[in-house]
């Protein structure tokens, strides 16, 4: 396998890179501006160093990059975003072109693309640490904006007079909504913001918080954070929206809701779920040797297409 990513990139195989570091989109608006004209400055360079080795490969697989300049070559992308309206023009003229999905939900907004093949996301629930007695405070963990929706676990946290834990990434996007509704939340003595933690931090808060909370608020492809909860044994309250009734057994694994006004009457019901059978579930269901298996047979699927 070869491997076209960021020269930082710790991989066990050929690495090409297509830039020096990864790149974060910035906080203001001149920083996303620009990360944003350097990202289609590195797809246009990827493809040349593409299209300088494609002899050497059976398939390409791209998880982002534009591959309509080699729709006669077998190939296949991965779509890991939702789909906006803005972009239906873009996927009109790729209808062609095989696509993978990271959920079943995904597809229903473009149902007309060439699907091969689902393929959820795993990792090595093994990296996770079970555990049964947690400290009993609730944790959110993503992106700080109005998609994934945080003053909502917080303000439900709140109510039941419990510990919050919230951890995540911010960005351009989401810096407004930031500063104005969750900032004035944090000096609540129940509110513990951790801000962006690293893999191994990270298990450590999801594993020992008592529930995850995700109130997401559009239509989510995957939710990975969830999975990582329950390789823990953490259940989730979920809004029912996207992907999650796919990863959430209702009421075995978590709790979905149609809005966290109902999840204030859901949480008794979630703290009481057999946290070994969440991790149980999700440790058998998603992981990484599933979704390889699921990877390689999509990739089989597509060069028999293209003999």
């Amino acid at each position: 396998m070869t491997l076209f990513a960021t020269g930082d990139s710790e991989v066990d195989c050929e690495l090409v890179p297509i830039v020096d570091k990864h790149l974060f989109f910035g906080l203001d608006k001149a920083e996303h501006e620009a990360i944003e004209e350097r990202v289609a400055e590195i797809h246009e360079y990827t493809n040349y160093l593409i299209r300088e080795r494609i002899e050497q490969f059976d398939i390409l697989h791209s998880h982002g990059a534009d591959l309509i300049e080699f729709q006669n070559f077998p190939n296949v992308t991965t779509l890991h975003g939702m789909f906006t309206l803005e972009f239906m023009d873009y996927y009109e003229d790729r209808r062609n072109l095989p696509f993978i999905s990271i959920s079943k939900n995904q597809q229903q907004p473009l149902p007309d693309l060439e699907y091969v093949a689902v393929a959820y996301n795993g990792l090595d629930p093994e990296e996770f640490p079970f555990v049964e007695e947690p400290e009993g405070y609730f944790v959110f963990i993503g992106r700080f904006d109005r998609e994934k929706n945080p003053h909502q676990a917080i303000e439900l946290a709140l109510n039941l007079e419990t510990p919050i834990k919230l951890a995540g990434k911010l960005d351009f996007l989401g810096s407004e909504y930031f500063e104005e509704e969750l900032k004035p939340l944090f000096k609540h003595p129940l509110v513990e913001y951790v801000g962006e933690l690293n893999d191994q931090e990270k298990r450590q808060l999801i594993s020992q918080a008592s529930l995850n909370l995700h109130p997401t608020n559009f239509r989510e492809p995957f939710g990975l954070t969830v999975l990582e909860a329950a390789y823990c044994g953490t259940p989730t309250i979920a809004v029912s929206r996207g992907a999650m009734s796919e990863l959430i057994e209702h009421e075995r694994t978590g709790i979905l809701v149609e809005d966290f006004i109902e999840a204030y009457h859901q949480v008794e019901t979630a703290l009481q779920l057999d946290r070994a059978y969440v991790s149980q579930r999700a440790r058998m269901l998603f992981n990484y040797r599933k979704m390889t298996q699921q990877y390689l047979s999509a990739y089989h699927k597509v060069i028999d297409l293209y003999i």
